[in-house]
């Protein structure tokens, strides 16, 4: 009876779970930390740094781990010279990056393009930059990853160049550029630049670095978790696993140009000294190897992990009429909560928006393009003023084309034959969008809005402290024009979304 009874209750659960099943909550998947090591490969003066290479990139090949080699055009050249076929094949099992044709003989990019228009300045980098991009092509057969500067010679320029190589990544440490310490786009390329806590790097080769760095890790993963997930950048060079000074410094700081017969090779690192760093970078790896919810990736990866969705599919009047409310608040980027939109891309929507309606038929949907901000700042704009409805529009359609013919925002804005700002472009056009879309059309003549381009504060100002403090440049180096081509170029800043 015993048995019958089990069997009657096991039956009637069963039939009872069949109509009434029980709602069983699934786990959520925890959100990913994705984790990058990067090496600036740039020290082809001293031998021992190409050995320092092939050890790290033997270290992370034995865990089954890709980092990003980004390399110096001259090492590559350097390294090919030196018969050195075991390095390129071990740096060639991971990703390739590039990191400029000769790093700190100078003239370095920032000295070079200091004093250039924003069209001169995109041509000499070309001239400079795309001989040692060749030569790491050539030596590593396959297309480079991503970019970084040297030290802290940075110009907005670049990234003109950059996204004519097909290049899409722009990874290395510098403050020039910063959007609330996350990946973010500007000048159409996506950028790793200074992630505050998610930026790392040992501060020594002991145990103490080691247990700092572990900390350090451990609470950004923490952070990242919370923010449903994100990204950790580790850089290193290998050329310091083996030396006690950085080769440039030894021969190029402070703006000298020593001859190549003159170079000197740094100083090393005893041997006991240069196997302490490599057991610390050993640690650490296998630190963040026993984490939960962590993935490795490299430059390669990581686009996919932030990608571009503005020009996905079109905007619909709802995210017409966001755009426009947001930007008669400030000039900036918007938050459309599914993508972002540069400030030059919410303008082109809300000019497109008003080209492609008439006063009968307002378009559906809107498609963006890309657009660099403007070249230059004019002096010469009207401070108020008022136009009328085929005026704006006219205008609209003027700054439309001069996009399509060039690729980036002019610099004035021709409204009814009166020089207008961008930025004021941009406010009063915002205005007069929020109206047509609800079907007002503007009978009365239109007021001149002025706005304030609040995307600038992301961009760091020549007199910043630190900004140009890296030992390569002159004594007092500073690049005040180019900082306001930086400034200029905001128009097309806008956060990175992770893809979950």
């Amino acid at each position: 009876m015993v048995h019958n009874r089990g069997f009657l209750f096991v039956s009637f659960f069963t039939f009872f779970t069949l109509l009434f099943p029980f709602r069983t909550a699934c786990p959520a998947e925890a959100p990913m930390t994705y984790v990058t090591f990067w090496f600036d490969t740039e020290d082809y003066i001293l031998p021992q740094a190409d050995d320092a290479a092939k050890r790290i990139a033997e270290i992370f090949t034995a865990r089954n781990i890709h980092a990003t080699f980004k390399i110096v055009g001259e090492k590559a050249r350097v390294l090919e010279e030196r018969g050195r076929d075991d390095v390129i094949q071990a740096l060639s099992r991971h990703d390739i990056g590039y990191h400029t044709t000769y790093h700190s003989i100078h003239p370095t990019p920032s000295e070079y393009s200091r004093d250039l228009s924003w069209h001169e300045g995109v041509q000499e980098f070309l001239r400079r930059e795309g001989i040692g991009l060749e030569m790491v092509e050539s030596v590593f057969q396959r297309k480079n990853s991503c970019y970084g500067q040297p030290g802290g010679s940075w110009t907005p320029q670049s990234y003109a160049i950059l996204r004519e190589w097909d290049i899409p990544l722009y990874l290395d440490a510098t403050p020039h550029v910063n959007l609330n310490n996350r990946p973010f786009y500007y000048g159409g390329i996506l950028n790793v630049l200074e992630l505050g806590d998610c930026l790392l790097n040992t501060s020594g080769w002991d145990e103490n670095a080691v247990r700092k760095f572990c900390d350090q890790f451990d609470q950004a993963h923490r952070q990242l978790a919370k923010e449903g997930g994100g990204l950790i950048s580790v850089y290193y060079h290998p050329c310091e696993f083996v030396h006690q000074q950085f080769w440039d410094g030894v021969n190029f700081a402070k703006g000298a140009n020593p001859p190549r017969s003159e170079w000197k090779l740094p100083p090393m690192k005893s041997e006991k000294e240069q196997e302490q760093a490599f057991g610390v970078l050993e640690k650490i790896l296998d630190h963040i190897l026993k984490q939960p919810n962590i993935r490795f990736v490299t430059a390669s990866d990581i686009p996919a992990l932030y990608p571009d969705d503005t020009y996905s599919q079109p905007l619909n009047h709802k995210e017409l009429i966001a755009i426009a409310e947001a930007m008669q608040k400030k000039i900036s980027f918007v938050d459309l909560r599914t993508r972002f939109l540069s400030p030059a891309e919410a303008l082109f929507a809300m000019a497109a928006l008003l080209a492609e309606s008439d006063e009968n038929l307002i378009a559906d949907e809107i498609t963006v393009v890309f657009t660099y901000g403007p070249a230059s700042r004019t002096e010469e704009y009207i401070k108020d003023g008022s136009f009328t409805w085929e005026e704006i529009v006219s205008a609209s359609i003027d700054f439309l084309d001069a996009i399509f013919q060039t690729e980036q925002m002019p610099s004035v804005v021709w409204i009814g034959g009166k020089p207008v700002r961008p930025q004021d472009f941009a406010a009063t056009l915002a205005t007069v969008v929020t109206k047509f879309l609800r079907k007002q059309i503007p009978t009365e003549p239109i007021s001149l809005v002025k706005g304030t381009m609040e995307a600038e504060q992301y961009v760091a100002n020549d007199s910043d402290p630190g900004l140009w403090g890296w030992v390569i440049f002159p004594e007092g180096f500073h690049a005040p024009k180019l900082m306001e081509m930086a400034k200029l170029q905001a128009w097309t800043i806008k956060p990175a979304k992770l893809q979950k």
